[in-house]
């Protein structure tokens, strides 16, 4: 125990060798601070007395008189302790009993210092939560990134600014399911313990059900199962969906996450892109104040008629490779191999063209940009393009090398998209651990019909990153995810791996 502890442990129990309860199960606050520098000189003027509850954040000491500076979720407001106000027992008693970090209740009518200071003249105090720690040094903040992380508690009462992006998220998803909802999308909820997990390329975590005796796995996308929606009759569904994926941790990637999916019938994909145009200025707007771009790594990025370029012309432009002639994987590996990019280990066609991008041509994009029609062995559950079947109806979003989201127009053939899963489950068997496992009864869903659909899925913590002008999604994570300590769970000091995208 630190000494500081020992100290508050003391003060602790002469408040209850007093018989008053240091942790009372409620307070009889009747403002927050803002609405008392809000509506100031009404208060002034009538001297009502208010009750404001709060943690101490400051406290200074000046003879009869003491100054401490309140906290609560609305703002900071300064309490004026006198001893001729208070009685000299009571102010003694406070100061004996007081520290920093301490819940309190202050009450009695406002008044404004010889300095000008807007404050509230304290003529009781009632303590509401002893604090046997002490905070970080308010004035230093808290700088340590582990500590950050850890203990996240500490990092916003130290660090302002980052409960000024935890409110810029919530902000931005407001937004986003309000255009969503102003244009008649339905918000519902899917399974998250799903038997197969399906809808993106991704490493699943498995957790077992005792009472069924069955393995489960916690999902990495809804799409299959808001697909189905539309199969039952649904035309514009959306979820903002906790999702799971057991891959690497970076600045771009989390295991776990938020992200939003939707789904709209008979729309096409230049449609989606229009309407996710509209969404993506919602979510800025939401967040600058009505600005429809935001200033990051030194660059402007509007998102008002943003540019659209194919995929096979980015490849071509950074690798002078051309997907148009070279379709067939025994091609390209030697292609690659020959360029001294390493193969090892990437497992059929569509992966090669993945790795291919993401290392040479992704990184390069500034954006936004809308990168549209992929590979089609590169989506599984994507339309392939009329005019081209080597290449999907699809369209990706990238900003500053990263992928913000994905959207496609949706394959609806059950006997193609039946083919495509047993293509995915041939790269499983060869090695690939990202493989679609087969879904039987997605299958099954699509015989029965799913009409010409379109859907998307954005990242909500990338995006909320990018909006707020944070270089790690960990700072819009409230809670990231982090290594073990070792006197947690027999785990090493923390440290990031290469993401698994």
């Amino acid at each position: 125990m630190i000494d500081e502890e020992r100290v508050r442990r003391d003060r602790l129990q002469a408040i209850r060798d007093t018989k008053v309860n240091p942790y009372p199960a409620q307070s009889h606050r009747t403002h927050l601070a803002e609405e008392v520098l809000s509506t100031f000189e009404d208060l002034e003027a009538s001297q009502n007395e208010v009750t404001l509850a709060g943690r101490i954040r400051a406290l200074r000491k000046h003879g009869g008189i003491a100054f401490v500076v309140l906290q609560d979720a609305s703002s900071e407001i300064q309490v004026v302790l006198h001893k001729d106000t208070m009685g000299e027992d009571a102010y003694n008693t406070f100061h004996t009993q007081a520290d920093l970090g301490d819940f309190y209740e202050f009450s009695g009518p406002v008044m404004v210092t010889k300095k000008g200071q807007q404050s509230l003249s304290a003529k009781t105090t009632r303590i509401l939560t002893k604090a046997l720690l002490p905070l970080p040094e308010k004035f230093h903040g808290l700088n340590d990134i582990e500590t950050r992380y850890r203990q996240r508690y500490l990092d916003l009462l130290a660090n302002p600014e980052v409960i000024a992006s935890a409110k810029s998220r919530a902000k931005m998803v407001a937004a986003m399911r309000g255009l969503l909802e102003q244009e008649s999308f339905l918000e519902v909820e899917t399974p998250i313990l799903q038997p197969i997990p399906g809808g993106a390329n991704a490493k699943p975590f498995i957790t077992h059900h005792e009472a069924l005796h069955a393995d489960f796995y916690l999902r990495i996308a809804p799409e299959l199962y808001l697909k189905r929606l539309v199969v039952g009759g649904f035309e514009k569904v959306y979820e903002f969906a906790r999702c799971f994926r057991n891959e690497g941790i970076s600045p771009q990637h989390n295991p776990e996450f938020t992200q939003i999916e939707a789904y709209w019938a008979y729309a096409t994909i230049e449609m989606l892109m229009d309407h996710l145009e509209r969404l993506l200025r919602a979510a800025c707007k939401a967040v600058t104040g009505g600005k429809e771009s935001v200033e990051l790594e030194g660059h402007t990025l509007s998102f008002v008629d943003i540019p659209r370029q194919t995929f096979q012309s980015i490849i071509l432009e950074h690798s002078g490779i051309d997907l148009d002639e070279v379709t067939e994987e025994d091609d390209l590996r030697k292609i690659m191999d020959d360029k001294g990019i390493q193969t090892k280990g990437v497992v059929g066609y569509g992966e090669l063209v993945d790795y291919l991008y993401k290392h040479g041509a992704r990184p390069k994009i500034i954006g936004p940009v809308f990168v549209t029609d992929y590979p089609a062995a590169m989506k599984p559950l994507a339309k392939r393009r009329d005019n081209n079947p080597h290449y999907s109806a699809s369209a990706q979003m990238v900003i500053l090398g990263m992928e913000m989201f994905n959207s496609f127009n949706e394959l609806n053939d059950p006997i193609e998209q039946e083919d495509r899963f047993r293509e995915q489950e041939g790269l499983r068997e060869r090695g690939s651990e990202d493989g679609m496992r087969i879904d039987d009864d997605y299958v099954t869903a699509l015989k029965h019909g799913m009409p010409p659909t379109a859907g998307y899925g954005i990242g909500i913590d990338r995006l909320a990153a990018l909006l707020t002008q944070s270089t790690n999604i960990k700072e819009v994570i409230l809670f990231p995810t982090l290594k073990p300590r070792s006197n947690d769970a027999g785990g090493e000091s923390e440290s990031e791996s290469p993401s698994g995208e």
